[in-house]
C-alpha cells in the first residue's frame, strides 16, 4: 500500500486543466500483484463493449458484427436482427449502451461503422431489446425490436479512429456521443464536421437545447479526404469526395467539445464532471476534463508526434487551447473509461478505471472533485483489456482484444473465483409463505435485488456466498433478519463483506416475508 502510495504522489495534478504544467504519466510501471482475482469465463469474436442489464446478463459486442446476450456462467446467446456493419481495421459493431430509462422503455444504443458507398461511418442507432424463451425449444431467444439509426455521421470514407463512446448526462435527459476524426485530422478543427467532435443530443438524436452553439447551421457541403500521412500533410491532403448534407447541417448546433482525436472514454464522475479518454499519435494520450465549447487542440498540438517522426507542436504553445488534465507518453492505448460504484471493492468508490491495450493494463485514476486527477495504480494484466466494466453486484469484468477474446471476472483476493453456477431450478413450494406474503412476492424481492447473483437458494443462484437453504436450521428469524437488514462488515474469512445493507432497499413486510419463506427451506436442495 506505501508503494502505491509513494507513486500515486508522483503523479498529483493541479485542480483545474490548464492551470499549471501537465503530468506524464507514461512512466509509472505496471504492478504484476493484482488486487484481485481473476477468472475466465468465457471467449467471443473481436469483444469490445460490455452492458450489463440489471439481473446481471451481459450485452456483449463483437466487432466482427455481432451482439451476445451472455450470462455470468458463460452461457451465450446471439441476439437477432443487428444492423449491418463494415468490419475493417478499428470499425464493426462497437458499443452497446442501455438507455437511463430502461427499466420502463428496455432501449439499447448500439454504436457501429455503417457500410455506404465509399467506406463506412459512424452511426448511433436505438431499439428495443426483446428477451423471451422459444415455445418449441425452451431456450433462451433476444432480437432488437424497431431498430432505428437516430444519428450518423454521412461522410462515409476511409480511416479508422470512430470513437462511438456514449454517455448519459446525470439527469439522463442527454447523451454525449464522441467521434473520431477517422486518422483524417483536419476535421478535428473543422465546426461543419462532426468528426474530432463531442457532441450532446437528445435521446432521439437531436441537437440538445443549451449546447454552445445551439441553433446554428453548418455549410451545406464538406470536403472528405483519405486519410494523410501526418499533421502536416493533412494541411494540403487532396479532396476525394464532396459530401452534401440530406438536411440542414446540424453540426454545430449539436457540438459540446472540439479537437479530439481517437475518444475511446467517457464517464461523467459522480460529481458530475465529464471526463474524455483518447488516444494519442507515437505518444500523448490524454485524460481530458470536457467543458462545452472547449477546444482540445488536436491536430494543432499533442504531447506525442505523428507516426512517421513529424513533430507536433506542443500543447504548451498554445495557452488558447485545453490541454489535458494528465497525458501518456510513451501511450496506455486506452479501451474505454468508467468510474466505479460498487459494494465489492468500496475502497476504490469514486474511482475511474481505464482498460488498455498496448499497455496490457487496467489502470484506476483518483479525483479530487475540483478538476484534478491523479494516476493511483496500474496492473499488468497480460492481454490487450479493451474494456472494463461494473457488474450490479460490484465485480469487475473485462474482455479480451482478441480473437478469440476472453470475458473475465474480477473478484477480491479471498473470495470464492468462480462466477455465480446456475443449476436447474428446483420446483416452488405452492401455497403461501406467510399471510403477508405469497411465494411469488418473495421470489420478486429475491429477484429485484439479485439475492442469485452471489447466494444459492435450492438449486437456482451462485456460489460466491453462503447458500441460503437450511438457515432456520442454525440461526433464529431474528438472526437472518439482522443480516439481511445490517449485514457484517467482514465475512467469515475476514474480507469485506460485499453485501449491502437492506434496511433501506426493502419494504418491512417484504423483509418479514423473506425471512420466514428462508426459515421454512429445507437444509439440502
Amino acid at each position: 500500500m506505501m508503494k502505491h502510495l509513494a507513486i500515486a504522489g508522483l503523479f498529483l495534478t493541479m485542480a483545474s486543466s490548464g492551470a499549471s504544467a501537465q503530468v506524464n504519466a507514461g512512466e509509472q510501471k505496471s504492478d504484476t500483484n493484482l488486487p484481485f482475482t481473476v477468472t475466465q469465463v468465457t471467449t467471443l469474436s473481436l469483444p469490445w463493449k460490455i452492458a450489463f442489464l440489471p439481473d446481471g446478463r451481459m450485452l456483449i459486442t463483437e466487432k466482427v458484427g455481432g451482439l451476445e446476450l451472455v450470462t455470468q456462467q458463460g452461457a451465450k446467446t446471439p441476439v437477432a436482427n443487428v444492423p449491418a456493419v463494415l468490419w475493417k481495421g478499428q470499425g464493426g459493431m462497437l458499443g452497446v449502451y442501455l438507455s437511463p430509462h430502461f427499466a420502463k422503455d428496455h432501449n439499447v444504443y448500439l454504436t457501429y461503422s455503417e457500410p455506404g458507398d465509399g467506406g463506412s461511418s459512424l452511426a448511433l442507432a436505438r431499439a428495443q431489446l426483446k428477451i423471451g424463451n422459444n415455445a418449441a425449444s425452451g431456450n433462451i431467444v433476444a432480437s432488437l425490436e424497431g431498430l432505428q439509426v437516430i444519428w450518423r455521421d454521412g461522410e462515409r470514407g476511409n480511416g479508422g479512429q470512430f470513437g462511438a463512446e456514449v454517455a448519459f448526462s446525470p439527469d439522463s435527459k442527454y447523451l454525449f456521443l464522441t467521434v473520431g476524426d477517422r486518422q483524417r485530422f483536419t476535421p478535428a478543427q473543422d465546426p461543419n464536421q462532426p468528426l474530432g467532435k463531442i457532441l450532446r443530443l437528445t435521446l432521439d438524436g437531436k441537437p440538445a437545447p443549451g449546447n454552445p452553439m445551439a441553433g446554428k447551421r453548418g455549410a451545406a457541403t464538406v470536403p472528405v479526404i483519405n486519410p494523410p500521412g501526418d499533421t502536416e500533410a493533412a494541411k494540403t491532403a487532396p479532396v476525394v469526395r464532396t459530401y452534401t448534407f440530406p438536411g440542414p447541417n446540424l453540426t454545430p448546433a449539436e457540438t459540446w467539445a472540439t479537437g479530439i482525436r481517437t475518444p475511446y472514454g467517457l464517464a461523467f464522475a459522480p460529481d458530475g464532471r465529464l471526463w474524455e479518454l483518447e488516444h494519442g499519435p507515437r505518444g500523448g494520450d490524454e485524460l481530458n476534463l470536457i467543458e462545452p465549447g472547449k477546444n482540445y487542440g488536436w491536430p494543432l498540438v499533442s504531447y506525442g508526434v505523428n507516426y512517421d517522426g513529424v513533430p507536433i507542436p506542443s500543447p504548451d504553445t498554445r495557452p488558447d487551447l485545453t490541454k489535458p488534465v494528465i497525458y501518456w507518453v510513451p501511450v496506455i492505448a486506452p479501451g474505454n473509461l468508467m468510474f466505479y460504484k460498487g459494494t465489492m471493492f468500496p475502497q476504490w468508490n469514486g474511482s475511474a478505471f481505464a482498460s488498455g491495450l498496448a499497455s496490457k493494463a487496467i489502470m484506476r485514476i483518483t479525483f479530487d472533485g475540483k478538476g484534478g486527477a491523479q494516476m493511483a495504480e496500474r496492473w499488468a494484466m497480460g492481454r490487450r483489456v479493451r474494456d472494463v466494466e461494473v457488474a450490479p453486484d460490484g465485480a469487475l469484468w473485462m474482455i479480451e482484444d482478441a480473437k478469440p477474446g476472453g470475458l473475465f471476472r474480477l473478484t477480491p483476493l479471498g473470495m470464492a473465483v468462480s462466477a455465480p453456477v446456475a443449476q436447474p431450478a428446483t420446483p416452488a413450494p405452492s401455497g403461501p409463505v406467510t399471510q403477508d406474503g405469497s411465494i411469488e412476492r418473495v421470489k420478486s424481492v429475491i429477484a429485484d435485488n439479485q439475492c442469485l447473483t452471489c447466494h444459492r437458494i435450492g438449486r437456482d443462484g451462485g456460489d460466491v456466498a453462503p447458500s441460503l437453504n437450511g438457515l432456520g436450521t442454525r440461526r433464529t428469524p431474528d438472526q437472518i433478519r439482522a443480516a439481511i437488514v445490517s449485514p457484517p462488515a467482514k465475512t467469515s474469512v475476514g474480507i469485506p463483506n460485499p453485501m449491502p445493507a437492506y434496511d433501506k432497499k426493502i419494504t418491512e413486510q417484504d423483509i418479514n416475508s423473506l425471512v420466514r419463506y428462508l426459515t421454512t427451506l429445507p437444509p439440502l436442495p
